[in-house]
């Protein structure tokens, strides 16, 4: 087929998916139920891939860069239009930067604290597990801040966490990668229905990773220091980029130590042993749409009473990332294929994955030319399936042959991908004479 031809079926697909984002922001604001959003999304990766494939057919890769900006910033602002019918953790956010306007500490104070009395209104109706104070660390605190200063409704913080998405797009579009990684991070149906209808910020936790590791791989050491820490400043996995600076003991500890100072919050407010902790919760307690958990928690089952056989599978998860970090260190895996391989170990190690926890990867992922980041963006849709009967019912019940549906075509993506993650070093590359 002639390049124009090419340009054409790009043009297309382009077309299509941004007119399966219409038709779901419709839906969604037409009352439809939650798995019609979800239909939507899933059906919206059937054009995405053809825009991937046709998207050689362009000239250069700065008007693939160009084309990512617009087409991201077009198709996140249909987003913001519609409710966000697949997560209330927005709500949360408005009402824990409120709280910061108002002079309230959300990590001391749970949403259902009698002190909080009077501020209770619609956006505290709409918030989940009330009873604990926040999990989120201070930068994510930041903007959420912004957001309540920007008005405190609900598209102010899907418009930031828009800018965000495209803030990614263009990081990667200056990092050396895949021609097309710019617009498979734009046009990717779970980022941008994660960012612009959801309001999630993850990405940004995403991209400073993606950021550390690269200056990390170059030795600019202050750059990749500042990017780990805000990376943890965001998220709390953002630790598992501090293994990596293990080789440089001074900026080593300044990363430890910048990271500790920001999860502090966290710790000093409210112990893990504390019913209203929000951390302590999540870290001994929930789980869901988890893999190699499951396997784990099962055999600990075995052995162990029910109280303890969690708790004992927590442990020999958090054991088996640590040896997986000491074997990245020591066998002095690059930054970029470390921090990829080690991101992708915590998330299918751990006990709860929610479909927006992919944006932690698929920046490293998309950057590193993998494939399989992306087959698990539209895999993870699963887990979504029970949101209609929550919110018909308050019942959340994941079914098993679909988590195990899931899984099993992640990891035969894993299998099937040429550039799956690794930690074995790669072997240096060898002058051939002629």
């Amino acid at each position: 087929m002639t390049s124009r031809g090419n340009v054409v079926l790009f043009a297309m697909c382009v077309a299509a998916q941004g007119c399966g984002f219409v038709g779901l922001a419709l839906a969604a604001r037409s009352g439809f139920p939650p798995s019609a959003v979800v239909t939507g999304l899933a059906a919206c990766f059937i054009p995405y891939l053809g825009a991937l494939f046709f998207s050689r057919s362009l000239p250069s890769e700065g008007a693939v860069d160009l084309v990512a900006i617009v087409t991201a910033l077009l198709f996140g602002a249909v987003l913001l239009l519609a409710p966000p019918l697949l997560s209330d953790d927005l709500y949360r956010y408005l009402w824990e930067g409120r709280l910061w306007l108002e002079g309230f500490n959300p990590y001391r104070l749970a949403p259902d604290n009698p002190q909080l009395a009077h501020l209770r209104d619609d956006l505290w109706a709409h918030i989940n597990n009330k009873p604990l104070v926040s999990i989120y660390p201070p930068l994510s605190q930041a903007l959420f801040v912004i957001a309540a200063s920007l008005g405190g409704k609900v598209w102010t913080v899907k418009m930031l966490a828009l800018v965000a998405h495209v803030f990614s797009v263009a990081t990667v579009a200056r990092i050396p990668s895949a021609r097309n990684a710019s617009l498979a991070l734009a046009l990717n149906p779970l980022l941008l229905g994660e960012a612009a209808l959801n309001g999630h910020f993850d990405i940004l936790c995403g991209v400073a990773l993606l950021i550390a590791a690269w200056f990390l791989a170059r030795h600019r050491f202050v750059r990749a220091a500042v990017a780990a820490c805000a990376a943890v400043g965001l998220k709390v996995v953002g630790l598992v980029m501090l293994p990596l600076f293990a080789r440089r003991p001074r900026v080593f500890l300044a990363v430890g130590l910048g990271s500790a100072l920001l999860l502090l919050p966290l710790a000093w407010s409210r112990t893990l042993v504390d019913p209203t902790s929000g951390m302590g919760q999540f870290v001994t307690r929930w789980r869901g749409n988890e893999s190699a958990f499951a396997a784990v928690d099962w055999l600990s089952q075995q052995f162990f009473a029910s109280g303890a056989a969690d708790i004992v599978a927590r442990i020999v998860v958090a054991v088996a990332m640590l040896a997986l970090c000491a074997v990245a260190v020591h066998r002095r895996v690059p930054p970029t294929r470390a921090a990829r391989a080690l991101v992708w170990a915590l998330m299918l190690l751990s006990p709860q994955v929610h479909p927006w926890y992919l944006a932690w990867l698929l920046p490293l992922e998309i950057a590193a030319g993998g494939l399989s980041g992306l087959v698990w963006s539209a895999a993870v849709l699963c887990a979504y399936a029970p949101l209609d009967l929550w919110v018909a019912e308050r019942v959340w019940d994941m079914p098993l042959w679909l988590q195990i549906f899931e899984y099993a075509t992640v990891v035969l993506a894993l299998i099937l991908d040429p550039q799956r993650p690794s930690l074995v070093r790669p072997a240096p590359q060898t002058r051939v004479s002629v």
